[in-house]
Order: C-alpha cells, then structure tokens, then sequence
C-alpha cells in the first residue's frame, strides 16, 4: 500500500524541496545517483571493475539476475518514488522497512515516514483468500480506523492509484526478471549501455550504472537505468523513465540483509501480534 498525500509541508520547507529537486547532475534531478563521485575504491580498482562490466553489459545483467534467483530471504530498506494518480505526479520520497520471503511468497512493508497515512502492509501467498492486509495511521473515509486490519485485493492500491506495482511484484528477483524478460522480447530492439561508476543518494555507495532502452511502442517508461553494487553484484536501484526523460518511477533499496532467518511472525502486522515490535 502507498499513500495519497502528505501532510502539508511550511512554504519555506517546500521551496527548499522543489530547489533541491531540481538540482542535476548532468541534467537528472539530484534522487538520482552522482555521476562524479566514487567511494571505496582506488582508481585502479574502479577501472577494473568497470571494465568488466563495460566489455558485456547484457551478460551482467543476467549475472545480477541470477544472483537475485538465489536469495531465499532478506529485509532491507525501500526508498520509493512513483509518478501516479488520476493527474500523475511524482510521489515520495516514501522510507520503507521490508521482509521478503521466496516461498511462500511474502512481502511485508513498514513505513517509516510518520507523516504518511499507511503504516504497514503484508501479503502472504495462499494466506487470508491471497489477498493484502493493511492498517493505517489514522481513519481514512471507508477503512477501519487503527488498529483495524483491512483486507483488500493484490490490484486494489493499484486501482486507488496508491501504489504503480501490487505487493507480488515486489522483490530483487523480480524487478531483474521482469528487466531481463523486457530485454529478451525484443533482443534487437534494445540499447544496453554500460555509463560507469556513481555513488548511490542516501547511503553513497558506489554503484555500476547500467542503461537499457527498450523500443517505446511497447514500454511507457522505455528507458530502465539500472544500478548495482559493486561489492555485492545485487541491485541497489533503478529508475525509469518515459520517452522524454521523465522520472516515471525510483526504487532504492538500501541495508540489505541476506543472513536473517525469517519465520512466519515476521510476516503478521504489528497489531496482529499484540504490538510487540
């Protein structure tokens, strides 16, 4: 689930939000990684590294998919920006806490920005007639006010224009498979670009950013710009983008832990498990 809007923000605060917004790096609004800035590594290592994935950045791509096909479980945190709505606009940032389980498939979602009316969600495959359960912050016309669960099908927050994506789109694996699944319908038709190292907004980790262009007849948002970590060969983000430049979506996913052992309570809301975490 995703929220309608935020709490309104003092005329100074959001001048300050739209300056920064606006600031480029090589014409792209700052949420987007730097471009002249590496961390982590000498000069002769970055090269090295770059290299590697300059020679064939297509066999990367699924080098970075199938390291995504063997993770079992993890959390991590997702930082979202989504253009939607009857009037799209561009919402987030949205700071969001995720448990992620292979089989069954299950995602929860925490959000960590107070002034958002969503608190959390979670879908669990096969559990409650495979359908989403959610609570909010405080009542909104036609849900339960908190702590009340409210239960709503996986397309619903696509359909309330709260979310682009459902619940079962979420994770590493997917996001790469439905990338790689783009490239290979129209293999020919592609641009994959290799554009370097940047440093990742928030935590400024060094990324590889990779450029797919996908033909626009077929694809919204046809342009995917794809970072990795270096150090893990995971995604650490992607941006899309619609014919015009256009950021149509951002998804960051930063902290990420594949050592957790999840159980089934770390797919139960708060309030399902009498709050105690």
């Amino acid at each position: 689930m995703d929220r309608s809007s935020r709490l309104p923000l003092p005329p100074l605060l959001l001048s300050l939000a739209v300056a920064a917004l606006l600031t480029a790096c090589n014409g792209r609004p700052d949420i987007t990684p730097r471009c002249d800035k590496v961390t982590g590594l000498t000069p002769a290592e970055a090269d090295a590294r770059a290299e590697q994935v300059r020679h064939d950045p297509v066999a990367y791509v699924r080098k970075v998919a199938a390291n995504c096909r063997q993770l079992r479980q993890y959390t991590l945190t997702f930082v979202r920006y989504e253009r939607r709505g009857l009037f799209p606009r561009l919402y987030g940032p949205e700071h969001i806490r995720c448990w992620f389980r292979q089989k069954p498939f299950s995602v929860r979602m925490k959000w960590l920005d107070e002034d958002l009316k969503y608190g959390e969600s979670v879908y669990v495959q096969g559990q409650a007639d495979n359908k989403v359960r959610f609570v909010t912050r405080w009542w909104v016309p036609g849900l339960k006010a908190p702590p009340g669960v409210n239960v709503v099908d996986l397309g619903t927050p696509v359909a309330w224009g709260e979310s682009k994506r459902p619940l079962s789109d979420f994770g590493l694996q997917r996001m790469m498979d439905k990338s790689l699944a783009a490239l290979d319908q129209d293999a020919k038709g592609v641009a994959v670009t290799y554009d370097g190292l940047v440093q990742m907004p928030g935590d400024g980790r060094t990324a590889h950013f990779v450029r797919l262009e996908y033909p626009a007849s077929r694809n919204p948002a046809p342009i995917q710009e794809l970072y990795v970590d270096v150090a893990t060969d995971l995604p650490a983000g992607t941006v899309l983008r619609d014919a015009a430049g256009r950021i149509d979506a951002a998804y960051y996913y930063t902290d990420l832990d594949v050592r957790v052992k999840l159980t089934d309570d770390d797919f139960l809301l708060d309030g399902e498990r009498g709050g105690s975490r």
